[in-house]
Parts: C-alpha cells; sequence; structure tokens
C-alpha cells in the first residue's frame, strides 16, 4: 500500500455547503472537480488521490493562519501572543488568552470551514462504489472523517451531523446543528466501527488502525469535559431545549460520576491506549526534539504525521509566527518573522532547570547567528564580516539589561526575556518572552514552513494510560504506581543527566500542581520606558512589586495537578493544551480552563457556567442560515439554552 509521502493538493473536490468565508453567505454553493466518481476505474494510484485531499483539508485545518494549533495553545495558559508596542497584533489573540472570544474572531470561520469541506469530501467518497468495494478505504476515510468531528465537537459542541453526500444536494437544503448526544453516539461508535478494518502498517502521512485507536483514546477520554455543562433545573432534571433530548436517560449514560458508571469512558479510552502501546510497535524516541524534526518519516514515536513540504505544501509559519525580525538569523533562517508568539512567563518558571526539554523548546537569552556564533544585535550594521569592530567596548561583553531594550537608544543586542510586563496595556516590547523553537528550523529560506506535524505519538498514548488509571483508581490491575512509571519513562529522556529527577511519584502526580497562577500585569506604568518598572532581588529574582496588578491564585487546588504539569512540559505547543485545562477539575467544582487566572488572563467563570469550553459560531454562520443558532453565553445573537461543555 502506499503512502503519502508529501500531501499537495487534491483532485478531487466535494460540496461545501456547510461552509462559508468572510463575506460570503450562501451556503447552497457547489462546487465541484473534474473528475465524477462514477468514471473512477477504483484504481490505486485514483484512490490515493481521492484520501490525499480529505488529507489536504487536515493541514489546512491544523496550521493555516489561525488554525487549530492557534486555537488550542493561545486560549491557554503556556503560550499567547501580546500587542508588541512596536507593530501590533490582532486582538484576538488577546481575545483567545483572556477567554474571552467574540465570534468575528477568523479563527472561527477558518476551523469550521475547513473541518466541514473534509467531511463533505468524505461523504462523497464513501458513497463512491469504487471506495465501498476497498474495505482498508472505506475505513481510512471515516476515520478521517471522525477526526473533523473531534475538532468540531470540541470546539462547539452545537454542530451539523452531516453524514450523507448525496442529501446535501437538494436545492435549498440548509444544515442544521442536532443535539450533542446525537454527535457524541455518531463519533464515538463511528470511530469504533472502523478500527478493525484499518491497516496495521505504519503509513507516513496516512491513518492506520493505531492512529485511529489514538483518536478512539482521546474521544472517550474527554467524555466527561465535553459533556459536562447541559442545563438543569433545581432539581438537576434535564431542561428541555432545543439542544438537549429529553428522552434520553442523562444521568446514566452521560452525566454520572464515576461510581455510577464504573468509570467506563475512562477505560475505553485506557483500552484503545493500551493497544497501540502494546501491539503499534512504536518506541519513544531517543531525543525530545526527535518528534519535532522537519520530516517525520522516520520517527519511530509518531504514529500519525501531517506531512509539510517546503515547495509543494508549505503550510507551518511557527518561526514567523514566534520570532522578533532578526530572531530568525540564530537558526539560519533568510526570512524575516513577524514577532508574536511567546511563553507565559508563569509557564517557563515551572520548569526543573534540569529539564531538558526547556532549552529544547524555547529561546532564551541573547541570540546568536547561526553561522558564527556572532552576538545578534538589534541593527544588521553592528555586525560587520570580520568580527566586532563596529560594536563598542561597552556593548562587547556586557550583560544585557531590560532597561536597554529601549529603541530610540538603539544598539541594544537580541536577548529574549522571560518577563513579560503587559499583553496589552500598553503591551510587550519586541524581545519580551521566550521563544518557541521545539519545531525544527531548516536553515536557509524555508524557516519551519515544510515541517511535519506529529499528531499523534506514543507518549501521548502512555500518559492516557497514566490518566485514566489514575482518575479511575486502577484498570485492568494496574495502579498508581503503573501510572507512574509510565510517566517517568516518558520524562528520562529529558533528565539524562540527572535520572533521578526523571522519576515521579503517584503523589506528584495527584498534587497540586507547581505553575504559579495568578494575574501579572503592568498597566499603568508612569515610567518613559516600562521595563523600569521590573524591579529584581539581589539573586536576580522578579518581585512582585513590580508589578501594578499582582494576585496570586490559591484558591483552589487542582485534582491530579501534578499529571497536568507533566502533560504540559511533554506536549506544549502539540495542540492538547485547552483540552488538557477543560478535562482538569479544581477542588471547588470549576476546571482549570474556567476558574484559574494566569499572567493578563482576569476573567474566572462562575461554579457550574460552563458556556466558555466551547466557542461562538462565527457570525456569518449564524446570520447566512436561519438553522444555525448561537452558541450559549454569545451576545453578538440570540442565544438562550446554555449547550453541552
Amino acid at each position: 500500500m502506499k503512502t503519502l509521502t508529501k500531501i499537495i493538493a487534491g483532485t478531487f473536490a466535494a460540496a461545501a455547503i456547510l461552509t462559508a468565508a468572510p463575506s460570503c453567505t450562501d451556503l447552497t454553493e457547489h462546487v465541484y472537480s473534474s473528475l465524477s466518481p462514477e468514471n473512477l476505474s477504483g484504481t490505486e494510484d485514483e484512490t490515493m488521490d481521492m484520501l490525499g485531499n480529505l488529507y489536504v483539508q487536515l493541514r489546512f485545518m491544523y496550521w493555516a493562519w489561525e488554525g487549530y494549533f492557534d486555537i488550542n495553545e493561545e486560549s491557554s495558559d503556556l503560550i499567547m501572543t501580546p500587542y508588541r508596542t512596536y507593530g501590533g497584533w490582532g486582538a484576538q489573540y488577546i481575545n483567545l488568552h483572556q477567554n474571552d472570544p467574540y465570534a468575528g474572531i477568523p479563527h472561527l470561520w477558518q476551523e469550521w470551514d475547513y473541518c466541514y469541506n473534509g467531511i463533505m469530501k468524505a461523504n462523497q467518497l464513501l458513497e463512491t462504489q469504487s471506495i465501498i468495494d476497498n474495505k482498508e478505504a472505506y475505513a481510512e476515510v471515516r476515520a478521517i472523517r471522525a477526526l473533523y468531528y473531534f475538532v468540531l465537537f470540541d470546539l462547539w459542541r452545537n454542530i451539523p451531523l452531516e453524514i450523507s453526500y448525496e442529501a446535501t444536494l437538494t436545492p435549498g437544503y440548509l444544515p442544521e446543528q442536532v443535539a450533542p448526544e446525537h454527535v457524541w453516539d455518531f463519533l464515538s461508535s463511528e470511530v469504533e466501527a472502523c478500527i478493525d478494518d484499518m491497516p496495521t502498517t505504519k503509513l507516513y502521512g496516512r491513518m492506520n488502525k493505531y492512529a485511529a485507536c489514538m483518536l478512539a483514546a482521546k474521544t472517550f477520554l474527554m467524555h466527561d469535559s465535553w459533556l459536562r455543562g447541559f442545563e438543569k433545573d433545581a432539581s438537576q432534571n434535564l431542561v428541555v431545549s432545543e439542544y438537549a433530548n429529553a428522552n434520553r436517560n442523562w444521568d446514566s449514560e452521560f452525566f454520572v460520576t464515576n461510581a455510577q458508571n464504573e468509570n467506563k469512558w475512562y477505560k475505553k479510552a485506557y483500552e484503545y491506549a493500551k493497544i497501540v502501546v502494546d501491539e503499534g510497535g512504536y518506541t519513544l524516541a531517543e531525543n525530545y526534539l526527535d518528534n519535532s524534526r522537519c520530516n517525520l518519516n522516520t520517527d519511530k514515536e509518531a504514529i500519525f504525521v501531517l506531512p509539510l513540504d517546503g515547495a509543494k505544501a508549505a503550510h507551518n509559519y511557527l518561526v514567523n509566527k514566534c520570532f522578533v525580525g532578526r530572531g530568525g538569523q540564530a537558526f539560519g533562517y533568510s526570512g524575516t518573522p513577524w514577532n508574536g508568539s511567546c511563553a507565559v512567563p508563569q509557564f517557563i518558571h515551572s520548569y526543573d532547570p534540569d529539564d531538558t526539554r526547556l532549552t529544547d523548546t524555547w529561546a532564551i537569552g541573547q541570540q546568536y547567528y547561526y553561522d558564527d556564533g556572532f552576538p545578534i544585535y538589534e541593527e544588521e550594521q553592528k555586525r560587520t564580516d570580520d568580527g566586532a569592530d563596529m560594536l563598542t567596548s561597552a556593548m562587547i561583553g556586557a550583560e544585557p539589561k531590560h532597561k536597554e531594550h529601549n529603541h530610540a537608544a538603539g544598539n541594544y543586542p537580541l536577548v529574549y526575556t522571560v518577563e513579560v510586563h503587559s499583553i496589552n496595556n500598553p503591551g510587550a516590547y519586541d524581545f519580551e518572552g521566550a521563544r518557541f523553537k521545539k519545531q525544527e528550523i531548516v536553515p536557509g529560506n524555508r524557516g519551519t514552513y515544510g515541517d511535519d506535524v506529529c499528531f499523534y505519538r506514543l507518549s501521548d498514548a502512555y500518559f492516557i494510560m497514566a490518566e485514566t488509571v489514575l482518575r479511575a483508581g486502577g484498570i485492568d490491575g494496574k495502579t498508581d504506581a503503573d501510572a507512574a512509571g509510565w510517566v517517568t519513562l516518558v520524562r528520562q529522556r529529558a533528565f539524562k543527566d540527572n535520572p533521578a529527577k526523571a522519576v515521579r511519584t503517584a503523589a506528584q502526580l495527584r498534587g497540586d500542581s507547581v505553575y504559579d497562577y495568578g494575574v501579572r500585569e503592568c498597566s499603568t506604568s508612569t515610567s518613559a520606558n516600562p521595563y523600569d518598572d521590573f524591579k529584581y532581588d539581589a539573586s536576580g529574582n522578579l518581585l512582585t512589586s513590580s508589578f501594578t496588578e499582582y494576585t496570586k491564585d490559591n484558591s483552589a487546588t487542582i485534582e491530579l495537578g501534578g499529571l497536568l504539569d507533566d502533560l504540559a512540559w511533554e506536549f506544549v505547543g502539540e495542540h492538547h493544551r485547552r483540552q488538557d485545562l477543560q478535562r482538569f477539575m479544581l477542588s471547588d467544582g470549576r476546571n482549570v480552563y474556567n476558574g484559574k487566572t494566569w499572567f493578563c488572563r482576569k476573567n474566572k467563570m462562575a461554579v457550574g457556567d460552563w458556556h466558555n469550553n466551547v466557542f461562538p459560531i462565527y457570525t456569518e454562520f449564524v446570520q447566512s442560515n436561519v438553522k444555525i443558532k448561537q452558541n450559549y453565553g454569545f451576545s453578538d445573537e440570540s442565544a438562550t439554552e446554555q449547550p453541552a461543555g
């Protein structure tokens, strides 16, 4: 069976009636390819062309500007994009960070659009005889479609469920939302149904049995957090609404405690992750960064990869999104990055200093030219071919200080600071914030454009097994000790020089997070240079008096907070974090996503208010289709029923 070595634009298109680009309100438009399914012979090459177009949509969904990566990472407590005082960014990133999205954020149309385009293409293929006759191809298409629905359900819950291509061809057809429990039923059953018919061989760029198992494990792992929050009355009876089916036995099927259902959903997640670990033939990569190389065709840990190519399928923009203009030259990148995303400082402080994932993931401190190791300064003319003769003696070897980051002064070194004084009041200076570098930055003009994306990897399976065993109090004879052992196994490569620190105990995983949650904001500076407000003690530690608003968030502990920390250190920048924050609960009954504050994120949802677990539906989708209702709690449209999550 062929693999999709590098996915480029496919040749097979389907109707896209569920989508609408900004400023487009006609949801009945149909787009067809030059190939008709009836005329296809069913050769392997034709099948690969058809399947390839489904994967193309995944590439756009994930890495398109304002795609799935942005939504899940920028809305969390690890990565943010502040307004830059010398070059601003879109306010949508600040809204995401502050958990205050609005229905006009471009992210919202893009994910909906790409996912439903992929679903419609999948539906068309599933009604194509050559695909129907190919058992493996048929199962693969179903699995890809399920992955698209996973993303849609994760982001919105209240979505149209379209599983027939022919039905959408009816003139005047408009999709309509269905109750979230129906989408859950379809998603969970669909991904399970296709697993046994999928190939077991490793397929670069394609889903196989074990990728489908990972999707199933993720689906069941998210059940409780996804279906938390349907509105109930004072007697705990489900409030009948257009989003809820009152005929379902909700208390036994969905709103059940661990004791009531014997952790059935966690057990399912565990079982599918275990299949991957026991049967898949995958092994942990020797080095952490092996999972972030440009080409992951030979990565032994990768289970499902989205292949990209710098020439034919370029779409990974991280080097541009993260680095200051001259910062790419520290990696041999000759382009001009846009200076945006950086780490939330509190997250950087959470790392153990011996954890090599810190330096593997983040660029911090003085930056140096890739070719000769010479320090990078703000202006090119500060560096000459033969060395430092254009630098003043005071600059050479000088320890960079925060206050030197002043454009008016010039001649300042390129130093990424951990601390960031503000997200938008007035914003961050150019060099504030550690920069994400985990994705391999290829020297030359390519940067990260052609970097593959590891969607699922073996470490993820180990962590799912650990989490489910901890939550269930044991599964299949496995105990807390086994869970701690799996986490330790993954951590070992990050502590090769200090193996003792790799060891995690069950008590540590069950303990509270070490993340120093709370607001850190220098929003009312009166200094000409706000960096002058940053004050340090004799050891170089930032004093809390530096912030005009400083609030430690110790109001509630995080259940399994230690495990949540380990998930952050291992998977930062891999589209996990928003889901993790919603899955982990606080002692006061909220989840971390709604209940904790960090950096400049101040809003905290009340206990029982889950509406911000989902996003608003893009304004034009609501306005252009009378059957689409805005999600509860978002004010741009009429929304009276509280959805799941």
